[in-house]
C-alpha cells in the first residue's frame, strides 16, 4: 500500500469519475485506475462499483475511506512536524565530547541554546571508544575526540587539528624551568596519569612499552579536571594532550623529545545520508570557533 495510491483512491472517491480524478491528480485515467485496482488487490475486496459512465463506494470502500483520510492526514502531520522541527532547529543535539574538547565546546553549547530556544542539548563526557560506541547506537548525534586509532567505517570523520602528548607542571615546580625534556626521563618521574580507558594513556602506555620503560606511577584518576587540579597544585606532574592544558595558566606544557606523539583529533557523525540539521549548524559553529582561536587553518 503505497501514499499515492490512497490520494488517487481519496480523489475518486470525492469526485465519483475515474477521468475526473485523474486530471485533479495529473496523471492518465489508465495509471489512476491500475493504482486503484492494485489497492483493491491488496485489500482483498473492490472499494467502487463500476459502470460505464459513474462509479460507486462499496460498503467497503466506505469503510475504508475514513481510514485512508486519517493515515494521509497523520502523514501530513508527520511532515509538518519535521518542517518546522527544521525550521525551528527544535528535538534534541546530542554530543559526546573527549575532555580536550570542554573549554572550546562550551562557547559554542551555550551559543546554541540561546540562538535556538527550542533545542534540548545533551553534552556527555567521556573517553574515546565508549563515545564511538554510543554514537555507533545512535544515542549520540556527533562526538569529538582525539585518537590515533582506526575509525569505524560507519563513521564519518571530519578532520580537526593535530595536538602533541606534553608533561605538564605547575609553574611553581623546578621542572617548569625546561622548553623540553627527553621522554625516557619519565621513567625518573613520579606521574600521576589519566586511568586505563582514556585514549591518551592507552597511546602513552604504547610509547612506554616500545621504549622499555617502566615509569611510577602512584595515583590514577579517571577524570581530567581533578588531576590538573593536583598538578596545579603540588610538585607532582603528568602527561596530557597540550591542548588539555587550555586555560590552565597556573601549568606549564614541557615538550615531550625522543618521541613522536602528535595525535589527529576528530568530528565524528554516523554515515549515513541523513543528518539533523542541528548537527551540521554545530559543526559549522565549532569548526569557527577553531579558526578563531588558530587552532584550524581555513
Amino acid at each position: 500500500m503505497e501514499i499515492q495510491q490512497l490520494h488517487y483512491f481519496i480523489t475518486a472517491s470525492r469526485v465519483l469519475h475515474f477521468t475526473k480524478a485523474a486530471e485533479l491528480c495529473f496523471v492518465t485515467q489508465s495509471a489512476l485506475s491500475q493504482q486503484i485496482k492494485k489497492l483493491e488487490e491488496e485489500l482483498g475486496m473492490p472499494l467502487f462499483l463500476r459502470s460505464a459512465k459513474k462509479i460507486q463506494l462499496t460498503e467497503a470502500g466506505t469503510v475504508f475511506l475514513k481510514h485512508a483520510k486519517q493515515i494521509l492526514n497523520d502523514v501530513q502531520s508527520g511532515q509538518q512536524a519535521i518542517d518546522d522541527l527544521n525550521a525551528m532547529i527544535g528535538g534534541e543535539l546530542r554530543i559526546g565530547v573527549t575532555y580536550i574538547f570542554g573549554v572550546l565546546v562550551l562557547p559554542v553549547v551555550q551559543t546554541f541554546a540561546k540562538k535556538y530556544p527550542q533545542l534540548r542539548i545533551i553534552v556527555e563526557y567521556g573517553a574515546t571508544e565508549p563515545l564511538e560506541q554510543k554514537l555507533l547506537n545512535n544515542e549520540l548525534d556527533l562526538v569529538l575526540v582525539i585518537s590515533a586509532n582506526q575509525i569505524n567505517p560507519a563513521i564519518k570523520s571530519i578532520a580537526l587539528f593535530d595536538s602533541e602528548l606534553v608533561m605538564a607542571v605547575a609553574k611553581s615546580n623546578p621542572l617548569a624551568k625546561l622548553a623540553k625534556i627527553p621522554f625516557r626521563d619519565l621513567e625518573n618521574i613520579p606521574l600521576i596519569l589519566p586511568s586505563q580507558g582514556f585514549n591518551s594513556r592507552e597511546f602513552l602506555d604504547k610509547l612506554f612499552e616500545k621504549n622499555n620503560m617502566h615509569p611510577t606511577i602512584p595515583i590514577e584518576l579517571n577524570a581530567i579536571h581533578p588531576l590538573l587540579q593536583i598538578i596545579e597544585n603540588s610538585d607532582w606532574a603528568t602527561v596530557v594532550t597540550a591542548m588539555a592544558l587550555k586555560g590552565w595558566d597556573n601549568l606549564k606544557a614541557v615538550k615531550l623529545d625522543g618521541v613522536e606523539t602528535a595525535r589527529s583529533s576528530f568530528i565524528l557523525t554516523l554515515n549515513n545520508d541523513y543528518q539533523k540539521k542541528a548537527v551540521s549548524l554545530f559543526i559549522t559553529a565549532f569548526k569557527k570557533i577553531l579558526l578563531h582561536n588558530g587552532n584550524i587553518e581555513k
